[in-house]
């Protein structure tokens, strides 16, 4: 896609692809730090309360950064409209906060570690280079936010709005129609998200905490099918409880912000 000529447009899409690129690159470091043993062995920050910062990092950016990555991609155009590039920019600012969080709890447990990564091995220095590459991606990316956040302060440009801001939903089925799903099916979804009773746009919270009880369980069982069966019961509902509260909190906190679901018409 070429660079957009417009000022506003150009910073917040930079934001966007800053954050990307930082969230890919710590995606990279959580996955080999507690996925290949190897290195999960070695690292300083595999136990918490470094390990649990972690956690709450990798259960709160899928929301954030996919209601954004939608978003971005809904709204190609030339020229992105007032309202959608500060979301846009909101969600990448949010998304590189919890990277950068992340990223400095490492930093933290190498620097305090008895053991630190270095020469002792090709494994540790991998853990060195990893977190070093991802302190520099991330301060690149608040660079670009910061940037993106100084320009939607101070309007060059005049939006003028002939209908209500979309929600995420109203994105994503905008892209289902672009990519060549049914018409019919993608009307009667959003008729649905519209009109009927149980929409998650009448019941935003308690959609919230059904998507975040469904995290929990699938965090329980896929713990469960890797590391083996749980202990008891009450370790099962007990370590379900971190995902759960993770992704009901930036859930509540985001929802209003990055307009995850608007309100459902009267």
């Amino acid at each position: 896609m070429a660079r957009s000529g417009d000022p506003l447009t150009r910073r917040v899409r930079d934001a966007a692809n800053g954050a990307a690129v930082a969230v890919v690159v710590y995606a990279v470091l959580w996955l080999l730090t507690t996925q290949v043993r190897a290195v999960r062995e070695v690292s300083p920050f595999g136990e918490d309360p470094w390990d649990l910062v972690a956690s709450f990092a990798v259960v709160m950016l899928p929301l954030v950064v996919g209601a954004t990555f939608v978003r971005s991609v809904a709204h190609r155009g030339p020229r992105l409209e007032r309202p959608v590039a500060r979301r846009i920019a909101l969600g990448s600012g949010i998304a590189v906060a919890i990277v950068a969080a992340a990223v400095l709890t490492d930093i933290v447990a190498i620097t305090t570690s008895a053991d630190r990564p270095g020469a002792g091995g090709p494994e540790r220095g991998l853990i060195l280079w990893l977190v070093l590459i991802s302190a520099v991606v991330t301060g690149v990316a608040l660079g670009l936010v910061a940037r993106a956040a100084i320009v939607l302060r101070h309007p060059t440009t005049a939006d003028v709005r002939t209908a209500p801001e979309p929600d995420v939903v109203d994105d994503a089925l905008g892209l289902a129609a672009h990519v060549g799903i049914s018409r019919g099916l993608v009307a009667a979804v959003g008729s649905f998200f519209d009109r009927s009773p149980i929409s998650p746009r009448r019941h935003r919270v308690a959609f919230g905490f059904l998507l975040a009880i469904a995290g929990s369980v699938a965090f329980v069982v896929w713990h469960a099918f890797r590391e083996g069966p749980w202990a008891s019961p009450f370790a099962a509902v007990f370590f379900g409880l971190f995902p759960l509260v993770g992704i009901l909190a930036i859930y509540l906190v985001t929802l209003a912000p990055l307009r995850l679901l608007r309100p459902a018409p009267d």
